[in-house]
């Protein structure tokens, strides 16, 4: 495989597949907030060390927080393994729609050459015929010339068939090969209706990745509050990383919504296209 590999460039359908994986969320994209140990640690004693009242804000905070976690990790879970499908699929249904009708056509083409290699030896006669009527004719041998042009005439109908057998076989060729590139076309502008989705998962990938830059410095504010034992600031902190958390979890959740659409794109296109690829 490998050596193949060497010896062939990379088809454009795989770099197609390639190029679609690259948004691929990777399991680094899980649970964008993400607190330490250590700060999980020092916050649960905060929380146990603060007034009924506060107890019950950091508290719910901290178990909003963990829920968004856990759902992140679904959604990038879920998303991960639609993506990889989807991969797999537009490049199966790329490389079916290119073969549709490939071996009704590879059969007409075969007959249309066939056909002609059978008539080559009546065409070459009739030619040739016809070229020595004009040498006779030209050399004045009216006889000769009279003998060549009636065997001649009894070729002409043989001739006239095979021509016409000839153009309706690449009659056919052409209806067939017209008769693909329409279905070919038809299939590929469906299968079109993914790129825009796909755009659209990049743009939020976007907006993700700026929320994430955000969460650092939120962090820093968080453990600097612990330190100092203001509930206040760790409240507002933890308010603010749940925020965070909850923006990213509606975007993933959007991109999860544009990955199902492209997976119908797809199952429908696919649909389309017979079983035998014909």
């Amino acid at each position: 495989m490998l050596h193949s590999m060497k010896k062939k460039p990379i088809s454009a359908l795989l770099l197609a597949w390639l190029a679609f994986l690259l948004v691929l969320p990777s399991p680094a994209d899980a649970s964008s907030v993400k607190l330490s140990k250590s700060t999980e640690s020092k916050l649960s004693k905060q929380i146990a060390a603060s007034s009924s009242a506060m107890k019950g804000m950091l508290a719910a905070q901290k178990q909003g927080l963990a829920a968004l976690q856990m759902k992140e990790d679904a959604l990038d879970t879920a998303i991960g393994s639609l993506h990889y499908n989807n991969g797999k699929g537009l490049t199966d249904v790329r490389a079916r729609i290119a073969q549709i009708d490939g071996a009704k056509i590879a059969k007409l083409t075969k007959d249309v050459n066939g056909t002609k290699e059978r008539y080559k030896p009546l065409f070459a006669l009739y030619t040739s015929l016809n070229t020595q009527i004009k040498d006779a004719k030209f050399l004045k041998l009216k006889v000769l010339a009279a003998t060549l042009q009636a065997q001649a005439d009894k070729l002409r109908p043989a001739t006239q068939l095979a021509r016409a057998d000839i153009r309706l076989k690449e009659e056919a060729l052409r209806a067939a090969k017209a008769a693909a590139s329409a279905k070919i076309k038809h299939l590929r502008a469906k299968l079109a209706e993914a790129d825009p989705l796909r755009s659209q998962i990049k743009s939020v990938q976007a907006v993700v990745s700026g929320s994430k830059k955000n969460i650092s410095p939120v962090i820093k504010t968080l453990n600097e509050a612990i330190k100092a034992g203001s509930g206040e600031g760790t409240l507002q902190s933890i308010t603010t990383l749940v925020s965070i958390s909850r923006s990213i979890v509606e975007q993933k959740q959007r991109v999860h919504a544009f990955e199902t659409r492209i997976t119908r794109i797809i199952r429908d296109t696919k649909a389309e296209i017979p079983a035998s690829g014909t």
